[in-house]
């Protein structure tokens, strides 16, 4: 139990009123157990507290005791109370003592003793100016008066320096802290602002309490006005972000308004907690560039990897719709050396004029342009110079949606569509090592998304499926795998599967596969980006999920999720793995 030194100033011009003093707190100097003992039993009060210890000091003139108030201040042992008597000539009053004294120490408690009626409680009230800091005791008075009164006082002071200490702690903390913290009232002026703030508005604190931010010319009043104004109103704590151009460029700040309601529960105080995020802003600002980066980084290596299969499929049709324009060209200069026999022989008929030589002549012509042959190919060169026109226009078509960039906002998109132009320009990429089905829901709604993000996804699973069916089929030659893709709806999501017949995933490698640059593939081979950049599109970017199903040496089932109504990009969803685990091991 701790030891705490009470200094108490009796002002009285009667000397024997000192000694009854000296006789009330003797009983309890050096400790006040006593004390404490009579007032558990007299009211029921908790004894486990600091012992206390009462040092009197004694004055007969109020003259005196103010010198002694101010010696004691200047001593650092300033008085917990003071009793002081009204009557004491010839000097001041108890009452004028009280008013000089507060004048130097206005925190000191006071106990103004008297016998007689000369002063009443309003008139020493008008006389003092405050009701706080005093209270009148009648004399004659019991002992038990006097030491409850003292121990009342200085439990008062003990709460007060306590109450003290931890206002200085807050301040410090406050003060301490890099956020700028202020506190405003119903009329939007300033009650408190710490160190920081200060700093923020440049301005000390003397020049901005009690004022409000347009008295202070403060910029963005309006929006701070409203800001706070929602908090008064609502009774709820509110934030918002805002920004200006400063000299290095834009800065950032992020506030939080949280209301203090009073006793009756109306908002009393506002307090406004502003953080400088600037960097935090410019480094997302720098991630999200990254990130856009990567994104076309991987879009540019898959058209790099997919440019020698495109250029292959669209060679092929390309090669017979010249071979049978060139068909077309013979043919056609056949028939025609054959139309002009045939046009000789009728005008020498309308003429009378046909001879054997003439008819022979026209027999050897037709003969040498196989009419017969050609009648039967030209068609079916036709149709096939048609498909392979419609094979390349087909082609274009799906390199122009599938390069299609998209914009900054979600669109409502067409998924099957997206789904078979993707496999069509990867084409090159699955033929050789398998079939692919397609297994599409042709009621699916169109659904809000980055469509060439989503692209850029499919594409990567795709590719990936056939790079892990051909790590199959290289131990088995001319055997295929398949490759399945299908959508459904389901609730309030449209879920995409992209199923293979590969390796499927080692267990090892299952919490991995969704690192950026993770990779079981070859050196130069594969970047370890494919998987990630269908995360970051899936989950990041569209408020989906990604998980997947996987069976070493059966193959994979990648699930794709995405929300029907605009979702927030990267809200909670089912982590990736959480039941199974994408695509084939050949797909790092």
């Amino acid at each position: 139990m701790s030891n705490i030194v009470r200094n108490v100033l009796v002002v009285d011009d009667n000397p024997s009123i000192h000694q009854d003093f000296r006789k009330i707190f003797h009983g309890i100097t050096p400790n006040n157990s006593e004390l404490n003992a009579i007032e558990a039993e007299l009211f029921g009060m908790d004894t486990d507290k600091p012992t206390i210890r009462y040092e009197l000091d004694f004055a007969s003139q109020g003259q005196e005791g103010l010198e002694k108030v101010r010696s004691a201040l200047d001593n650092q042992r300033p008085y917990t109370m003071a009793f002081l008597d009204v009557q004491m000539p010839p000097g001041w009053d108890g009452i004028e003592t009280t008013s000089r004294i507060w004048e130097v120490a206005p925190d000191l408690q006071i106990v103004i003793c008297t016998a007689y009626s000369t002063y009443g409680l309003e008139d020493i009230i008008a006389k003092v100016g405050r009701t706080d800091r005093f209270v009148v005791l009648k004399k004659p008075f019991e002992s038990i008066e006097v030491l409850q009164l003292a121990n009342t006082f200085a439990e008062r002071k003990r709460v007060e320096e306590n109450l003290r200490a931890r206002e200085e702690a807050y301040r410090t903390l406050a003060d301490n802290v890099p956020d700028a913290v202020a506190r405003l009232d119903r009329n939007l002026r300033f009650a408190y602002g710490n160190r920081a703030f200060s700093n923020e508005l440049n301005l000390p604190p003397r020049v901005f309490l009690g004022k409000t931010g347009d008295e202070l010319n403060l910029p963005y009043q309006e929006m701070w006005k409203r800001e706070v104004l929602k908090v008064l109103e609502s009774g709820r704590a509110h934030s918002f972000e805002f920004n200006w151009p400063g000299p290095d460029g834009v800065c950032y700040r992020e506030s939080r308004l949280v209301p203090e309601h009073s006793t009756g529960g109306e908002v009393e105080f506002v307090l406004a907690v502003t953080r400088d995020v600037t960097q935090q802003k410019r480094a997302e600002m720098e991630r999200k560039l990254m990130d856009l980066q990567l994104r076309q980084a991987q879009k540019m290596e898959a058209v790099g990897q997919l440019a020698a299969g495109v250029a292959h499929e669209i060679n092929t049709p390309t090669q017979y719709v010249g071979d049978n324009a060139r068909f077309l060209k013979e043919a056609f200069e056949s028939t025609t050396v054959a139309l002009r026999g045939y046009t000789e022989l009728i005008a020498a008929a309308k003429r009378n004029a046909i001879t054997p030589e003439l008819i022979a002549r026209a027999e050897e012509i037709v003969a040498a342009s196989d009419l017969d042959y050609h009648s039967e190919q030209i068609p079916a060169a036709i149709t096939e110079t048609l498909e392979g026109v419609e094979r390349v226009s087909e082609i274009v078509r799906a390199m122009k949606e599938f390069s299609h960039p998209g914009g900054r906002e979600k669109i409502a998109a067409d998924l099957n569509k997206a789904i078979q132009s993707t496999v069509t320009i990867a084409r090159n990429e699955w033929k050789y090592v398998a079939d692919l089905e397609l297994d599409l829901d042709r009621e699916l709604p169109l659904v809000p998304c980055f469509i060439g993000e989503f692209n850029q996804a499919i594409l990567n699973l795709v590719v990936n499926a056939s790079h892990a069916i051909g790590d199959v089929i290289r131990t088995n030659p001319g055997s295929k795998g398949k490759i399945k893709v299908s959508t459904r709806t389901d609730g309030d999501h449209v879920e995409v599967q992209v199923s293979d017949t590969g390796t499927g995933i080692p267990e090892e490698h299952r919490l991995r596969i969704f690192e950026p640059f993770f990779t079981t593939k070859d050196v130069g081979k594969g970047t370890g980006q494919g998987l990630a950049v269908v995360y970051g599109s899936i989950v990041k970017r569209h408020g989906g999920s990604v998980t997947f199903e996987t069976e070493p040496g059966k193959g994979t089932t990648f699930i794709l999720r995405l929300p029907l109504k605009a979702a927030t990009p990267g809200g909670k969803k089912r982590e990736c793995g959480d039941l199974a685990t994408p695509i084939a091991a050949g797909a790092l």
